[in-house]
């Protein structure tokens, strides 16, 4: 219309002077108010359009995008989280406002670091009103501010909502002083064309043709120029901007025209950051149709199927999923759009045929004016499917053995006892322990014990039958269900053949190796037990058969269960006598083999029990072992013999060094270095004066372990004895991994000397590696004269036992040798 304009002021001045004060008046009036009018409701209505649908879709785009981030921060309560999604929308020029709301419209995070507003309920009932009712989002104009309030779900539970203010300010002053500028010209103009029309009227046809080219260049050039570039904005070209070479009316209104053209690039440019953040996503998205077409995907999407994007974005949806799914997920994706889905799992096909098990969560989106859409969110979950398979496999079946673990031999076990109930057969439970397994594992390690087991378990489940149950429950015991047997006869012929079985050599490392088992069997249900009962019955018979000679089986009996029932009134006894304290420390010298001197003295415990008298450590120690009690009874042990120690030392010419035995089950607990420190921190006892008994078996059972134990008691300048040399499954080399002040030769060596060549043999040799180690040796159970007489010969250092005296109080002895 504009380019028609300036064509007909050509037209109207050249065909005569005469007419150009009436048609210029009426074609410029006319024509001017047209083309103004309509410029003006067309960069309005243009820029009014594009700002408020750009700004919707945006506004919505964000909320979503917040919606579906926040859910796990706000489900979690991780308020930096929160933060740090909330500031990155809230940094945007453009952004109002943002803020997190929990259902009852209780501000969780206003988007800022100090929470001004946290804790304060919002004030707008139409707000209030919507969110204590619905759960879809709710946009709010006015005139400053266009804001949104989306639900934040995770599954079907309403965790909260977003709000999200995006400032209209900017795009309506633009938008007024546009309209403003456009009505001035057009009244301006339109009284310019009243002054033209008189003007024209009085020139000449030159004059009037110059004035018409200059009107026509001056004004209608750039309004049509203006003209064509709002319509550009309009189609979405943003970002262009009019030459400013005018300093009038119509260069504000093309300064005004290109700052809105700037606003909308920089929307245009946040749209770009949000396609960004998708595209980054490491989950799958995909947007579909209500028909079930792919509309849009996100790089990785791409990168997981293999195809191109522009290939994904011109298929079905349902070409992408296995087709044992494809009926599940088009029902899902029905659930989907009546917002009643949940997540679920399902197959993606890639380009080449593979296969991916993702889980799937979907959004319906009802986006004013635009088609209904489907969001579909896959994450890809087969690697976390086969770890979970893989725990389910370990909490059932041991990891050495693949044998089923204690958790899964119970169930079977009950199961088989239900079976025997209401059937016409027995079960035989077994419980098996392997012979002489600790002398493999410490003498050729633990990854030749681990072999022995492995080979151990495959020997038993090749002999048993299918409907057999063979179980490893820890270190070197497995259990045996024998189902259907129909007499007793025949549950201990499989124990027979199991003995036979295990007694054949293990070739381990080159080495064949010799062990054996001994098996302790219970029949049920002749045994009216519980699981728990009958699992405790067999292994009672376990350590019976054990108690008889190992290599073979015992069968539960009530003569057993008696005593156990000794057995555990002696344990009741014990855990009594913790409390009390009812035991008392005993004192056995140990002698200088050349002065005859004593030079320490080893603390020796006994239990004063009411119903047996004095006990010895072997009548009880076991037990206080196995129950873990050892622990605070020894650190009772070595603060009363520190004490004790203490107050004889006045008694004394010299201070005599305190040895004290330590159990395994104490040397093995990662703080006894500690615990050791703090008795002698409490007690004042001198750590030099202080040597600690630890056996051969407590060393090796852990060797990394016993080097840090040793190595910190050193530190303390506590001495350390070898107790039992000689006696346990390690060899020589260990010794050197350890800083050992002394050898214990055991009784058991000296007992025969000097008369057994077998004795004078073992302890000559230990002797000897001892001198080369540069150890002290002490000697124990020294009871007669040659033997004392052999030991100092062959370089002995030190001697105990009753020769000289056996244990005593701390005074006897101080009455005695003084």
């Amino acid at each position: 219309m504009v380019k028609n304009l300036q064509f007909r002021y050509t037209v109207a001045i050249g065909g005569g002077i005469v007419f150009v004060a009436v048609i210029l008046a009426a074609m410029f009036s006319f024509q001017s108010r047209d083309l103004f009018t309509t410029i003006k409701n067309t960069s309005t209505d243009t820029m009014s359009e594009a700002l408020h649908g750009e700004a919707t879709k945006r506004l919505r785009t964000l909320s979503m995008i917040l919606s579906q981030d926040l859910a796990n921060p706000l489900y979690d309560f991780d308020m930096l989280a929160i933060l740090q999604l909330l500031q990155s929308i809230a940094q945007l020029d453009d952004i109002h406002h943002v803020m997190v709301i929990d259902p009852e419209g209780v501000v969780i995070h206003d988007g800022t670091e100090v929470l001004g507003e946290y804790g304060t309920h919002l004030e707008n009932p139409e707000i209030l009103g919507w969110i204590s009712k619905e759960t879809t989002s709710l946009i709010l104009e006015s005139q400053s501010v266009m804001e949104i309030i989306s639900p934040i779900f995770i599954a079907d539970e309403l965790l909260g909502w977003v709000r999200v203010g995006l400032s209209r300010k900017g795009q309506l002053i633009n938008t007024v002083k546009m309209t403003d500028r456009l009505t001035n010209l057009i009244s301006e103009f339109e009284q310019q064309g009243r002054y033209l029309t008189i003007l024209v009227t009085l020139v000449l046809l030159i004059l009037g043709l110059l004035l018409a080219a200059f009107i026509s260049r001056r004004l209608v050039f750039p309004i049509r120029q203006l003209s064509e570039y709002v319509v550009r904005v309009g189609q979405g070209d943003y970002g262009i901007e009019l030459p400013k070479n005018r300093q009038d009316e119509l260069g504000q209104l093309i300064h005004a025209f290109n700052r809105m053209s700037r606003d909308l690039s920089s929307t245009t440019v946040s749209r770009q950051y949000l396609n960004d953040i998708l595209n980054n996503m490491r989950d799958v998205l995909i947007v579909i149709s209500e028909q079930g077409e792919i509309l849009m995907v996100n790089a990785a999407a791409s990168e997981m199927l293999g195809y191109a994007r522009d290939k994904l974005e011109n298929i079905s949806y349902l070409e992408l999923i296995d087709s044992r799914d494809g009926g599940r997920v088009k029902k899902w994706l029905t659930l989907v759009m009546e917002e009643e889905a949940e997540s679920m799992d399902a197959r993606y096909l890639t380009s080449d045929g593979q296969q991916i098990l993702v889980s799937l969560s979907g959004a319906y989106l009802k986006l004013k004016g635009m088609p209904k859409q489907i969001i579909c969110v896959a994450q890809d979950v087969s690697e976390r499917r086969r770890n979970e398979d893989h725990i389910r496999y370990l909490a059932q079946y041991d990891g050495l053995t693949n044998l089923p673990n204690r958790q899964l031999f119970r169930d079977r076990l009950k199961h088989a006892m239900e079976q025997a109930e209401r059937g016409e057969y027995l079960i035989a439970l077994m419980f098996i322990d392997l012979d002489q397994f600790k002398k493999v594992n410490d003498s050729l390690g633990h990854l030749a014990g681990d072999r022995l087991l492995k080979e151990a378990a495959l020997r038993l489940k090749k002999m048993l039958r299918l409907g057999d149950t063979v179980a490893r429950l820890g270190g070197d015991e497995f259990t045996v269900i024998a189902e259907q047997i129909k007499s007793i006869h025949d549950g201990i012929n499989i124990a027979k053949t199991i003995i036979e079985t295990i007694k054949e050599p293990f070739e381990i490392e080159g080495r064949k190796l010799y062990i054996g088992c001994s098996i302790g069997i219970v029949f049920y249900p002749f045994a009216k037990d519980d699981l728990g009962s009958l699992v405790q019955k067999a292994d009672m018979a376990m350590y019976q058969a054990k108690r008889s000679g190992r290599g073979q089986y015992c069968v539960y009996s009530h003569h057993l269960g008696a005593n156990e029932d000794g057995v555990l009134q002696l344990e009741n006894e014990l855990i009594e006598a913790l409390d009390s304290k009812s035991f008392h420390l005993l004192y056995q010298p140990v002698v200088d083999i050349k002065s005859g001197i004593p030079t320490s003295m080893e603390a020796l415990l006994r239990w004063d029990n009411p119903r047996r008298g004095t006990l010895e450590p072997s009548e009880f120690l076991p037990f206080l072992e196995n129950s873990g009690l050892i622990i605070e009874l020894g650190d009772w042990i070595l603060e009363k013999a520190c004490l004790d120690m203490l107050s004889n030392d006045h008694s004394t010419d010299q201070p005599l060094r305190l040895n004290v035995n330590v159990s395994i089950h104490q040397f093995n607990q990662g703080d006894f270095s500690s615990r050791v420190e703090s008795i002698l921190t409490k007690t004042g006892f001198d750590p030099c004066r202080l040597e600690l008994e630890i056996t051969e078996s407590s060393l090796v059972d852990d060797i990394e372990l016993s080097r840090n134990v040793v190595r910190s008691l050193k530190k303390l300048g506590v001495r350390i004895a070898v107790d039992d040399f000689g006696t346990g499954y390690s060899t020589f080399t260990y010794l050197r991994d350890f800083d050992i002040d002394s050898l214990k030769l055991d009784y058991s060596f000296i007992k025969d000397l000097p008369a057994d060549s077998y004795a004078i043999g073992i302890c000559t040799a230990l002797i000897a590696m001892a001198r080369v180690m540069n150890l002290n040796v002490v000697a124990e159970g020294v009871e007669r004269m040659e033997q004392l007489q052999w030991l100092k010969q062959a370089g002995v250092q030190e001697y105990q036992g009753y020769y000289f005296s056996g244990p005593t109080s701390l005074d006897g002895f101080n009455a005695r040798y003084h």
